[in-house]
């Protein structure tokens, strides 16, 4: 469409013929779009643009974890893999396409869905720590992956019975080692295995009227959640368990509760020997804390914010975010723990 303008200089009479352009049912004027894609074209042309190699970068530069070597091998595996399939991508030109023909490679290689998951959750937080460093104003192209068969076919948990708790529980106190004195601490406490194998010495707490041990953040261990950060009452052969770890470290003048896996993967090699140990009467060092679930589920008088207290699971609540009394009491905890000890 044109139309003409006729504009009065003195005497003469100037006609200018204007073009008018429609963009998406709008009519601008063809200068004025001329002029917008020439700055835009300028500005692309001097403006950095930014790699994917460039997010991974400031991912490692500000992680907290990038100190852990299992957090480096990972990510480094992750980024590697990913680039090696699709190249050193523009953050400009990410897609959701890019993610989803990765997750076709992976699980053509046979990986489980839940591990592909892992794979993209690492290369998502790439990606949306990059575009906060760089202030990029758009969202990860990367969320909201649908993963066919995404927590199906995952190995089932055998039924934990009291029976074979009892039995466990016996193995673990004939001739114990530091492994079972771990693992006795799982019992009546449903900690992770790495929360009391990389604990402080500082962190048990023997010369209470409530003898407890707290899980917290240290140079071995990062909790992911302020919910996991708690305290944890003890008590019948946990706190035995306890007691016995506080004196060999003692003896052995370390800082640590059980120095022999106060180091990165610690857990992981104290998790093999008991799984190694527990092999014959089919049980396994995380099922500990299932079970120690399922007796606080069966009970009808032990309300879920009260017993994700001491589990560290949910509701990203810590016991340190309070100032004065810090969230349940160790009283109430020791209550609900007196109720399925073993």
């Amino acid at each position: 469409m044109t139309y003409t303008i006729q504009i009065a200089e003195g005497t003469y009479l100037d006609t200018k013929t204007i073009k008018r352009v429609t963009v998406g049912g709008i009519e601008f004027d063809e200068t004025f779009l001329s002029n917008l894609v020439i700055k835009h074209l300028k500005d692309f042309q001097t403006k950095e643009r930014r790699t994917f190699s460039d997010a991974f970068d400031i991912y490692m530069r500000e992680n907290p974890s990038a100190n852990r070597r299992k957090f480096r091998n990972n990510a480094n595996q992750y980024f590697t893999e990913f680039t090696t399939q699709l190249g050193d991508l523009y953050l400009d030109e990410l897609s959701h396409g890019h993610i989803t023909k990765y997750r076709d490679y992976l699980l053509g290689r046979g990986l489980h869905p839940n591990s592909v998951r892992k794979h993209i959750n690492i290369l998502n937080a790439i990606v949306n720590m990059a575009f906060k460093h760089l202030d990029i104003s758009k969202l990860s192209p990367f969320r909201g992956l649908q993963i066919l068969g995404e927590g199906e076919n995952t190995r089932p948990i055998p039924k934990i019975d009291l029976e074979l708790m009892l039995r466990v529980k016996e193995f673990l106190l004939d001739r114990p080692t530091p492994a079972k004195l771990i693992g006795l601490i799982q019992l009546n406490t449903g900690m992770r295995i790495s929360e009391p194998t990389l604990a402080r010495l500082e962190d048990l707490v023997l010369d209470h009227d409530i003898p407890h041990l707290w899980v917290r953040k240290n140079v071995l261990s990062d909790r992911k959640t302020k919910a996991s950060l708690r305290a944890v009452p003890l008590l019948g052969v946990s706190l035995l368990a306890a007691q016995e770890l506080h004196h060999l470290a003692t003896k052995q003048k370390s800082q640590w509760l059980a120095p022999g896996y106060a180091k990165e993967f610690g857990g992981c090699s104290c998790s093999a020997i008991l799984n190694k140990n527990l092999k014959p009467l089919n049980f396994r060092s995380h099922m500990f804390r299932h079970a120690f679930i399922d007796r606080l589920k069966a009970r009808n008088d032990i309300p879920l914010p009260l017993a994700e207290s001491i589990t560290g699971h949910g509701r990203n609540i810590s016991d340190f975010a309070t100032y004065g009394s810090v969230g349940y009491t160790l009283e109430q905890k020791a209550e609900v723990i007196e109720k399925i000890l073993l």
